[in-house]
Parts: structure tokens; C-alpha cells; sequence
């Protein structure tokens, strides 16, 4: 009987410690769970517009192919158009999903480097976001085999959105009552209260 009563408080005591936890973790996600809501959400959006994009390329290059030969029958539009339409879905479809999983692939990577970081160092802050970040354009700058102009701007562009991105991520975690070193550091030499 006092197993059964017990029971509650522990789970209790364990809920609020997941909480404990998750308050230092980025987006009050644990790394796993994180990871994998980011790669899929990014997954999802990337399905969206390859497909918008498969159809936009598909339809331009249909009109090319058969531009020459266009119907000129109602006949004829009627299966000009429905072949012109399996075409589209086919290309659609098949732009979908490579563009999903490439922008799946892309954002679970970096995350997964983050989190990588993170271990590395002990410590959960926008240091590691900026490294992820110059890392992975670095990384995508190399296998382009861009110019040493467009690899510039491409590193420079996604390290600043590291910074910003680890930046709002420090907040959150701050807002939350987590520990942020930095932000604990100007607080304890500041004595700046809440």
C-alpha cells in the first residue's frame, strides 16, 4: 500500500528534475529530442519547397521540350495538359524529397556538432553555436569548391548567424533560470539581483 502512495511522489520528484535539467539544455529540449524536431521540422520545410520548386522547374522545361509542338486540337490540350500534369507531380515529388532530406541532413549535422561541442567543452553556450556554425560553412564552402570570394562571404555570413543563433539560445536558457556562465559571471561581479 505505501508502494502505491509512494508511487505519485516519485514520479513527482522526477518530473521536476527533468525540468531541472532541461532548464540548461537549448530550446528546453533535451539533445536527442532536440535534434531530432529540428532535423524533421527542417525536413518537413524542405519537402515544401522542393516541391514548389520541382514544379516550377518541371513546368519550364515541359513547355521547352514541347514548345515546338503544341496541340492544336481540344483534343490535343486535353492530353498536352494531363501528361504536362503527371510531369509536374513527378517532378515535384522527386525535387521534394531530395531537397528534404538534404535540408534535414544539413540542420541535424549541425546540431549534432553543437551538441558535439557542447561535450567537448562542458559547457552550453553561443561559443559553441559561432564553431558549429564556421565549421559547417567551412565544410560546405569546401565540397562547392567555391571562390575564395563567395567562401568568405558564405564563413563570414554563417558564423554571424551562429553568433546570433547561440546569443537568443543563451537567453532562452537565461530565461528559464538556467545557467549561463557569462550572464551568471556579470551577475556574481555585478551584483546584479533579479
Amino acid at each position: 500500500m505505501s508502494n502505491q502512495s509512494s508511487l505519485p511522489q516519485s514520479l513527482l520528484q522526477q518530473s521536476q528534475l527533468d525540468d531541472l535539467l532541461r532548464n540548461n539544455q537549448r530550446f528546453h529540449l533535451f539533445p536527442k529530442d532536440r535534434i531530432e524536431a529540428l532535423a524533421t521540422t527542417s525536413g518537413l520545410i524542405g519537402i515544401f519547397a522542393g516541391f514548389y520548386d520541382g514544379i516550377q522547374k518541371t513546368s519550364n522545361r515541359y513547355l521547352v521540350e514541347n514548345g515546338h509542338r503544341l496541340p492544336r486540337t481540344k483534343g490535343g490540350w486535353y492530353f498536352y495538359h494531363k501528361r504536362k500534369n503527371y510531369e509536374l507531380i513527378v517532378g515535384g515529388t522527386t525535387q521534394a524529397f531530395k531537397t528534404g532530406l538534404k535540408f534535414s541532413s544539413i540542420v541535424g549535422c549541425f546540431f549534432l556538432l553543437e551538441y558535439g561541442l557542447d561535450l567537448a567543452r562542458g559547457q552550453i553556450d553561443f561559443l559553441n553555436t559561432t564553431a558549429a556554425a564556421a565549421l559547417g560553412s567551412t565544410i560546405y564552402t569546401r565540397y562547392k569548391q567555391l571562390s575564395y570570394i563567395q567562401s568568405r562571404k558564405i564563413i563570414i555570413g554563417g558564423t554571424l548567424s551562429g553568433v546570433v543563433l547561440g546569443i537568443i539560445q543563451d537567453l532562452l536558457i537565461n530565461a528559464r533560470n538556467g545557467n549561463v556562465w557569462y550572464i551568471s559571471e556579470y551577475k556574481r561581479r555585478f551584483h546584479v539581483n533579479k
